[in-house]
């Protein structure tokens, strides 16, 4: 059966729906972000594109704070490098203190050899010990003095006593070292050995007689109430003192001098009061001292 058209006339309406179509297109658009990274299209979520002030592609802040270090630390680098090995920290000036008329300053200057070495590698250690060795030198102090200058502070043997051997006086210092072919001034202690040979400057002769010799020399006058006429070295013996009264008094090494003159000077007051007379006292054996 046919049906015709209603007569009635509906009014057109437009329906929204709430869901999309089924085969519809979905519209693209497009949201800012407050990053500047603006999705594009239906593109897979996470994918993002960076877009600079005026749409083309920019670089990342930390790029450019990786490339400033960089810079910085290449700029560093090459000044360090210029300020160990440039001109301006090389050694151009060395400076010797302490030193009188007997050693030249410039044989310490050229025995240091630090001149135009770099302020930073000049091996003042080596320089030390090398001029530490020279004869003369007692002590020596090296200092680096910037931006280019060496401070050397030297301390000289100084003359102690006079050493005479094979005829020879030699000066010597309180250690024993030769420092002069000469004899020392006067009214220093005199120690005469009777080994044979020369000495040379430089030489150290026996420290335990020179050590003994400056203990009796110092102490002898207040304890035996007498001086000091003459010091040897014995060879096989030891050191041997003369008084000026006569006496004689071997003492063989340095050790124990306050106790061997103590000895002595028992000795002498007890043959005083028993009048008893004796020209020698050998004191190398301690407590059993041998009166002659």
């Amino acid at each position: 059966m046919l049906r015709g058209k209603s007569s009635r006339n509906w009014p057109r309406t437009i329906v929204r729906r709430s869901q999309p179509v089924i085969g519809a297109t979905r519209p693209r658009r497009a949201s800012t972000h407050s990053e500047g990274v603006v999705p594009i299209g239906d593109a897979p979520r996470g994918r993002e594109v960076v877009i600079g002030d005026a749409g083309g592609f920019s670089i990342p802040r930390q790029w450019i704070v990786l490339a400033v270090l960089a810079l910085l630390i290449i700029v560093v680098a090459g000044g360090g490098m210029y300020a160990w090995q440039g001109p301006y920290f090389k050694v151009d000036d060395v400076s010797v203190r302490g030193l009188d008329s007997r050693l030249p300053a410039a044989q310490i200057v050229e025995s240091a050899g630090l001149y135009d070495k770099s302020m930073f590698t000049a091996d003042l250690s080596a320089a030390q010990q090398r001029i530490a060795a020279m004869p003369l030198v007692e002590s020596v102090k090296i200092e680096r003095a910037w931006p280019h200058s060496i401070d050397i502070t030297i301390a000289e043997r100084q003359p102690w006593g006079t050493w005479e051997q094979s005829g020879v006086s030699y000066t010597i210092d309180h250690t024993g070292v030769v420092i002069a072919k000469t004899p020392a001034p006067a009214g220093a202690p005199v120690i005469k050995s009777s080994e044979a040979g020369n000495r040379e400057i430089g030489d150290r002769v026996d420290y335990q007689a020179v050590d003994a010799a400056a203990e009796i020399y110092k102490q002898l006058p207040a304890v035996l109430g007498t001086t000091v006429s003459d010091v040897s070295f014995v060879a096989g013996k030891g050191v041997q003192v003369t008084t000026a009264d006569g006496q004689v008094g071997l003492f063989g090494d340095s050790s124990s001098i306050d106790y061997k003159l103590a000895v002595w000077a028992a000795i002498r007051k007890q043959a005083q009061a028993d009048n008893i007379q004796y020209t020698s006292v050998d004191l190398r054996f301690g407590n059993r001292p041998v009166v002659q």
